[in-house]
């Protein structure tokens, strides 16, 4: 018996026992299906959440704010200094005249400079870093903060940090609970595959008695898995499609899914691959975890 034959045996035989047993497998693929249903909103949301914080980095700007009695020598001197920095992007000099237009725009702010009858603002400088380079940034803000006529320099650093822990939180709460999904329906899927595994288990006994391989006996039932995953996957990918061309406008008002459903298409695809590969893995891992069972080794 040759090994491509043995193979053919392989795949013919666990799909010919996909179709035979049509009622665990629409359980099993049913169970998938709604498995990957709930990861892919953690997976969809961390995706997110990592593109909204690339987004917000690359627009991060430090603010560097001048004394009143700082001259146009201090402001070029500075701004020379910023753009030798290769971390720097953009340095745009704002006047105070400009930043008063700029605040005038709130009302509430427009009575109280009034009120003051002058500009309490100073000059400053609005600089962009590239591609949201924070790195080392302390030493560039102490190096600015000693320069004569800078009077303060701020880029949020402590509100920055706050943001990085929520979302790295968030991620790994969403990890935490798309574990303990995938190993409940694990846990399920292997039951019904050892329920499943024993209503055959004279045709395993069968290959066992001819000393056929182990690869050979478990190889039915690891396809089957798969396969069953595959559909599974192939489910959840289809529905989700569907969501996201026929019902965006309706499901972004809800809190999440509006940054589950602005990913750009190509996350959208990468993200339906990772959930056919975890259809097909919760699948596989099923079956093989019903194969470990004392009964079945003892049929060896």
């Amino acid at each position: 018996m040759t090994f491509l034959f043995r193979l053919g045996f392989v795949l013919k035989e666990g799909f010919t026992q996909l179709l035979r047993t049509r009622g665990p497998s629409t359980a099993i693929v049913i169970i998938v299906a709604s498995t990957l249903l709930q990861l892919s909103l953690f997976l969809g949301i961390s995706r997110g959440l990592d593109r909204a914080l690339a987004s917000a980095k690359k627009k991060f700007e430090l603010a560097l704010f001048f004394t009143p009695s700082a001259d146009a020598s201090d402001r070029k001197r500075v701004a020379e200094m910023l753009t030798a920095d290769p971390r720097v992007g953009a340095v745009k000099v704002v006047t105070k005249e400009e930043a008063l237009q700029e605040f005038r725009g709130d009302p509430e702010i427009d009575r109280m400079i009034q009120a003051l009858g002058e500009n309490p603002l100073t000059d400053s400088l609005s600089v962009v870093l590239k591609d949201g380079d924070t790195a080392g940034l302390d030493d560039l803000v102490e190096r600015l903060r000693r320069e004569p006529g800078v009077e303060e320099v701020d880029y949020g650093k402590s509100a920055w940090e706050t943001v990085s822990r929520l979302s790295r939180l968030a991620r790994w709460v969403g990890w935490g609970l798309g574990g303990f999904v995938f190993l409940t329906a694990l846990f399920i899927v292997s039951n019904t595959l050892t329920i499943a595994l024993w209503a055959r288990r004279e045709d395993y006994l069968i290959l066992a008695r001819m000393g056929a391989p182990t690869w050979m006996k478990w190889g039915p039932y690891l396809w089957e898995g798969a396969l069953q995953g595959l559909v599974g996957g192939a489910l959840t990918v289809v529905f989700l499609e569907t969501v996201r061309r026929g019902a965006k406008v309706a499901l972004q008002q809800y809190g999440g899914l509006d940054l589950l459903l602005g990913l750009p298409d190509g996350d959208w695809k990468g993200l339906y691959l990772i959930l056919l590969g975890l259809g097909v893995g919760l699948g596989v891992l099923g079956a093989f975890f019903a194969l470990q069972k004392r009964w079945v080794r003892e049929m060896q």
